[in-house]
């Protein structure tokens, strides 16, 4: 497991802490590092760099760190703490996923988390539903999820033909240099989120 995230010192306890883990809390650092987990990774990631925040921490909160409080305690605790560690853990992480579909709506939500795992018919089925939605950040949402899965797929000129509508719904994106270059964030932060889980970072 890889912690470009961290701090080296951070990633050491990490490292010690899920190795020193009982066999159950190992189970749930890894359940944790799940389909949860990364949808906290990628809908923070993105709903940071989209309305503000500093994307890399949004996404290693979501993760990393949630796995290494969880691994630190189940260490300490031993077994007697397994189901409370669970509990803890899985409650931080619902905690997090809540706030962000708060911002992004639920539809863009379950999109980002659909394209995390290369499944761009469900990113974009989601992105239809939620670029139609009458709340304006839901719909941001919706309308980057749509062109960040079409560049996904390697689609570059039907993205850049979404640039007018993002220019016109996003305050903070004033033409199409500006849209490309958050484009290219996204995307980096997606690929390398897809690495941290083992997932493929290129879709077939």
């Amino acid at each position: 497991m890889r912690f470009p995230f961290l701090a080296p010192a951070t990633a050491l306890v990490l490292a010690f802490a899920i190795s020193g883990c009982t066999g159950k809390t190992g189970e749930y650092a890894g359940r944790g590092a799940g389909v949860g987990a990364i949808s906290g990774a990628v809908g923070g990631f993105v709903t940071a760099a989209i309305f503000g925040g500093n994307p890399i921490e949004a996404a290693a909160r979501s993760t990393v760190y949630g796995v290494a409080a969880g691994a630190t305690a189940g260490a300490i605790s031993g077994a007697a703490a397994d189901a409370q560690q669970e509990e803890t853990f899985r409650a931080a992480q619902q905690e997090k996923q809540d706030r962000i579909r708060a911002k992004i709506g639920d539809d863009a939500f379950a999109g980002l988390t659909a394209l995390a795992k290369c499944d761009h018919a469900a990113a974009l089925s989601n992105a239809a539903t939620a670029t139609g939605s009458t709340n304006a950040d839901y719909a941001l949402a919706g309308l980057w999820l749509e062109a960040i899965t079409y560049s996904d797929q390697a689609r570059e000129d039907t993205t850049r033909g979404l640039y007018p509508d993002i220019i016109a719904a996003d305050p903070k994106i004033d033409d199409t240099t500006g849209a490309e270059a958050r484009r290219r964030e996204l995307i980096e932060g997606l690929t390398r989120i897809r690495g941290e889980y083992d997932l493929p970072t290129v879709c077939a």
